[in-house]
């Protein structure tokens, strides 16, 4: 029932307002002054809580939305730490939808100000700050989500984090990490308190301080109980915790027994750290000392004879005994055990008042972006090589229990028989009057091998399916593959079934398991992570199959936004309104698959439904004859099963293996993968020295600095063959373990000399593998290049490649890169730290040579077997580099969601509601993911050695290169043969060609034959306009367009190419000057977005400003 507000509450609001108004109250007072209301507010029984929240749920009707928001504020003053949840109208997707906030004293008061100071003051915050003000802006209702006080308090994980106060008695308590005053308290709270702990305890070496520190996620302040038993590497620990007017509660964690399945120095020496006994009070950890020198007498007396000097020089009174006059103090013995531990005299001095509350706690809990130096021993961080001479000096017992536990999980893996199935749904997108709404499904399809194919309209009918599927043919694993998985699991989440063991990188869900009972679990997988997001269905008959093959294998063609519930319903359809949607395809082609569905009716009317069930009969065959094939493929070629691998990375890697490339090579984890992690430098993609390029003969020079015309007419596009499978090829992988370079070795490297003496070739003098921590400083003969080989990130995150860079900063170079720096820019180098490999693996170059040249001879021959040595070579890298994951997705029940969210608030990044769940992102507390990350770094440096040697060499003989982009450069045609005679003359090899390594031009267009480019301009990163000359089969000269755009679409450069009158060059000439324009993404194809409720819906326009 809505409420109803009278008028005179509206102005007792309105009173309230105007009397904060006249106070001025700053931030702090308001701070206070919430917090007074909220400790008075908690004193309520619940019932009377309960009742204070069913009167003030708001809802917002035809009163004035600022009314609602000044009354509701009151309301969330008195529940600081819980959650809000605000309902609102969503205009666009057409129906009431609502997020969810955690209410803090700033949320409050920035609500507060926007009330008061209007819509000026919401521009001015960006963020989740912002996020919650314009949501609140369109709110129809506003709700507090409470949960049972008492369960919630008993469901509390416990957990550590900064301590909020800091000391007012002169006692140091730095040991304790409680400091006198905030610039102290801030410096000892750089250390996470439990880290700060175990090095209090004396107990562990710095080494192994590092391991343990390493597996904890740093983006998180706090650390729970529950996560430090996930630990490795620590000894046993007694931890008591304190809780004010509560009893203590203990806690004894024992990890010992998880170092029996590591291969680790530092779990393996556990067993001789000492017990460490640790405290927490107020979520803080620290190392709880017994029988310290200070008594609770002192303590409790602290207030009242702290002007005293006798009393502030001993701290170990006894006893006070009062006369007429004076006071006589008596002291314990130095001998004597007073018996205080350091939790007790925390807790004490806390119910003394010895401690201020920080003002401002947010400062503690700033994580800066500093760089991370090598490790201290890397032995922690690195697991023992599955094919490695050095697996024995390992014990006998750690090696007998891998090698059991090898044995199980390969079991586990090949137990029972498995359906594979292949499905699709179809659905509205429009509504009869053609506006966008909510994606609705209508008809799902499914087949098992390509020839019968079922069909039903819900998840649930291709579930029964499967159940059947396991009692009459007795399979016991189910794998179902959706191409695109993200979108249609936006159907598949919206039921009421059990989901869990979510996979969602990037926010787009790639797998999930659906429980259907405890012998049922079915796994929805993404096919399109194993053949890559650019392969659609449509492209994958010509991907897969031969010519001939292709005429009984395709996709048909399907007017998506013609079909509505209302017309789908009513089965008969318009043969010519229905041709307005099928895209580029004609009203002849769309004829032609009408009558094959046999839902041909008459010269301009069809039958929707047949239609529709032929067309979504045909997306399933494809996906499943091509996966199938794929499969086959696999399996003949390499002797792996497609299906055990959720991605074509992960697979290639998996063949690498098998061939010996990784033998010896060890994998990372920790603070040793963190330290690499910072190597990982992509490609370049600039244009020459970040200025504008405009190359045409037309083009005058300007006054603007930043824009270079070059007056030329023969563009050409050099590109580098498989450039990081050419980079493998050169290479080796480095083996055996990493080791931290002691301070002998750091100035041996830093002698140039001594650091050229490691080559590529196993013919080096020196073996060894450097990953260092740099300063650098230009040399007299330093090179400005327009290409430059230094980089860094700047506050956005964005790599920048310069010749101007800071003297104080650290960069991150292994041996090859480094050496670049100073061959092409005459760089001088100071190390800072590093780590090196001692040895080689040069298994790498024959695997990936022979994987090219099968491609190359199955390209010839027209088999499309060629592709997935296209798909192995290109992904084989990309798993090596992957980044450490540091969140995690819940999904929980509607049972469960409150009492989790106040069990784990602090942990949360987001909540995402679907049908009756909701998506839980959490920080992961422990993070201890392993990877052959400094071989990602290997990979990627030699890849840029190759097109430093090319386009270095350019410029070295005055050669211009206009733009670069990872692995393709653009220059004069007429440059081409001199740059490949001085190339032969420097490196002893041909530069062009379609070998591994060599480049050639790669200019196409679907015209016909690409003679040269004329004109161009390049704007910046990924922005730029080529326009080309080709030769027609004809033997015509025609114009065609070589369009890059970042962030916008090829069809919206050539609409907007349309409202203006003119061609691209034109187009991006305006662009240069400095115009702004906005581009429709939503230009000549389909585009929807996702919500926040995983819902898709339809826009009619995106619009993205750009402006150079």
């Amino acid at each position: 029932m809505q409420q109803k507000i009278t008028k005179k509450q509206k102005q007792q609001v309105k009173e309230q307002i105007i009397k904060i108004e006249e106070k001025s109250l700053n931030r702090q007072q308001l701070q206070d002054k919430i917090e007074q209301q909220k400790q008075q507010f908690k004193k309520n029984t619940p019932e009377q809580k309960k009742q204070y929240i069913q009167d003030h749920t708001i809802y917002n009707t035809s009163l004035e939305v600022s009314f609602f928001q000044e009354f509701t504020i009151e309301v969330l003053q008195h529940y600081i730490n819980n959650y809000i949840k605000i309902s609102f109208y969503n205009s666009e997707s057409r129906r009431e939808e609502h997020k969810i906030f955690l209410i803090t004293k700033d949320t409050i008061i920035d609500l507060m100000e926007l009330v008061h100071k209007g819509k000026n003051y919401e521009d001015n915050l960006t963020g989740s700050d912002r996020e919650i003000l314009q949501t609140y802006l369109q709110a129809t209702k506003v709700e507090i989500i409470t949960p049972n006080e008492q369960k919630a308090a008993q469901n509390q994980k416990r957990k550590g984090a900064y301590f909020n106060y800091i000391n007012i008695t002169g006692l140091d308590l730095s040991r304790y990490q409680i400091g006198n005053d905030e610039i102290e308290h801030l410096n000892l709270s750089e250390t996470q308190c439990f880290i700060y702990s175990l090095m209090q305890s004396g107990c562990y070496e710095e080494s192994q301080i590092e391991y343990i520190r390493s597996q904890m996620n740093q983006d998180n302040i706090q650390f729970s109980l529950l996560s430090i038993k996930k630990l490795k590497g620590l000894g046993p620990i007694h931890i008591t915790y304190y809780e004010d007017g509560k009893k203590d509660q203990i806690a004894n964690i024992n990890n010992s027994s998880a170092s029996k399945n590591t291969n680790s120095k530092c779990e393996d020496e556990i067993a001789d750290v000492p017990l460490v006994n640790i405290g927490c009070y107020k979520n803080h950890y620290f190392i709880n000392d017994d029988c310290l020198p200070i008594s609770k007498v002192w303590i409790t007396n602290f207030n009242e004879h702290n002007r005293y000097s006798k009393f502030m020089e001993n701290t170990n009174l006894k006893q006070i005994r009062k006369t007429t006059n004076t006071y006589c103090y008596s002291f314990y013995k130095q001998e004597q055990n007073i018996g205080i531990s350091a939790g007790t005299m925390i807790t004490t001095m806390m119910e003394q008042g010895l401690f201020q509350e920080i003002e401002n706690p947010n400062i503690y809990n700033q994580n800066e972006d500093k760089p991370i130096s090598a490790p201290i021993d890397c032995q922690p961080f690195q697991k023992f090589p599955q094919n490695s001479s050095a697996l024995k000096e390992h014990t006998e017992e750690t090696q007998q229990i891998r090698e059991d536990n090898k044995d199980s999980q390969t079991e586990i893996v090949n137990v029972g028989k498995q359906l594979i199935v292949y499905a699709d749904f179809e659905s509205f997108t429009k509504d009869e009057n053609d506006n966008n709404i909510v994606h609705k499904p209508f008809l799902l399809c499914w087949t098992v091998d390509g020839e019968t194919v079922y069909s039903g309209k819900t998840i649930f009918s291709l579930i029964n399916y499967i159940e059947d599927m396991m009692i009459q043919e007795g399979y016991s694993k189910f794998l179902v593959l959706y191409h695109n998985l993200s979108y249609d699991a936006s159907f598949i989440l919206q039921q009421q079934i059990t989901i869990r063991d979510i996979l969602k990188p990037d926010n787009q869900i790639i797998q999930f398991t659906v429980q259907r009972n405890h012998h049922l679990s079915i796994v929805f997988r993404d096919s399109m992570r194993l053949t890559g997001n650019d392969v659609s269905v449509s492209k994958m008959p010509s991907m897969f199959f031969t010519k001939e093959m292709q005429s009984k294998i395709y996709k048909e063609i399907f007017p998506y936004t013609y079909y509505t519930m209302n017309r789908y319903c009513n089965k008969i359809g318009s043969i010519t309104e229905a041709s307005k949607h099928i895209g580029k395809n004609t009203k002849e082609e769309f004829i032609f698959s009408i009558k094959n569905a046999q839902a041909y009716v008459d010269e301009d009317t069809f039958d929707l439904q047949k239609y529709a069930l032929y067309y979504c009969q045909q997306d399933v065959r494809v996906l499943c004859k091509s996966m199938q094939l794929f499969e086959k493929m696999i399996k003949e070629q390499f002797n792996l099963e497609l299906f055990k691998y959720v991605s074509i990375s992960s697979l290639s890697l998996e063949v690498q293996k098998q061939r010996g490339c990784f033998d010896e090579c060890v994998q990372v984890t920790g603070q040793l993968r963190k330290f690499l992690q910072q190597f990982v430098i992509g490609g370049r993609v600039m244009t020459a020295d970040n200025k504008i390029i405009k190359v045409g003969k037309e083009f005058k020079q300007e006054d603007d600095k930043n824009v270079v015309v070059i007056n030329k007419d023969d563009i050409t596009d050099d590109d580098c063959t498989s450039m990081y499978p050419s980079a493998q090829r050169r290479m080796y992988y480095p083996t055996g373990f990493c080791k931290t370079l002691s301070k002998e070795q750091i100035q041996y490297y830093n002698d140039s000399n001594n650091l050229f003496k490691i080559t590529l070739d196993n013919k080096s003098e020196d073996q060894s593998t450097l990953y260092l921590e740099v300063k650098l400083k230009k040399s007299s003969t330093f090179i400005r290049r327009d290409f430059p080989l230094i980089s860094y990130k700047n506050k956005d995150g964005v790599r920048m490649f310069t010749n101007d860079f800071d003297i104080e900063r650290s960069y991150f170079y292994d041996n090859i890169s480094l050496q670049d720096l100073i061959t092409f820019q005459h760089i001088e180098y100071e190390i800072v730290s590093g780590v090196k490999f001692e040895g080689r693996n040069y298994t790498i170059e024959d695997v990936i040579f022979d994987m090219f040249t099968k491609r190359q001879q199955f390209k010839k021959q027209g088999n499309p077997v060629q592709i997935i040595y296209k798909l192995m070579l290109n992904s084989s890298y990309g798993k090596t580099i992957e980044a450490v994951h540091n969140t995690e997705d819940v999904i929980l029940t509607q049972k469960d969601y409150v009492d989790y969210i106040y069990k784990n608030k602090d942990f949360i990044k987001d909540i995402t509601q679907i049908g009756d769940k909701y998506i839980v992102n959490i920080r992961s507390e422990v993070v201890d993911q392993t990877a052959y990350t400094y071989i990602g770094v290997l990979i990627l440096s030699v890849s840029k050695r190759i097109m430093n040697e090319v386009m270095c060499t350019a410029e070295d003989i005055g050669i211009k290169i206009y733009y670069v982009d990872t692995d393709s450069l653009q220059l004069s045609q007429a440059d081409v043969p001199k740059l490949n005679e001085e190339f032969f003359k420097k490196y002893g090899r041909e530069r062009q060609g379609k070998n591994m390594g060599q480049f050639h031009e790669d200019y196409e267009s679907k015209k016909g034959e690409v003679t040269h480019a004329s004109r161009a301009i390049y704007l910046g990163k990924k922005f730029y306009a080529v326009e080309l000359q080709v030769k027609t089969n004809e033997h015509k000269q025609v114009i065609d367009y070589h369009l890059r755009g970042k962030g916008v679409t090829t069809q919206s450069i050539q609409k907007k190419c349309s409202d203006f009158k003119c061609d691209p060059i034109e187009l991006y000439n305006k662009l240069s000057n400095h115009e702004e324009m906005e581009f429709d993404l939503c230009t000549d194809k389909p585009c929807f977005e996702k919500n926040k409720a995983y819902e898709y819906v339809s826009r009619e326009s995106f619009i993205r400003k750009v402006k150079f």
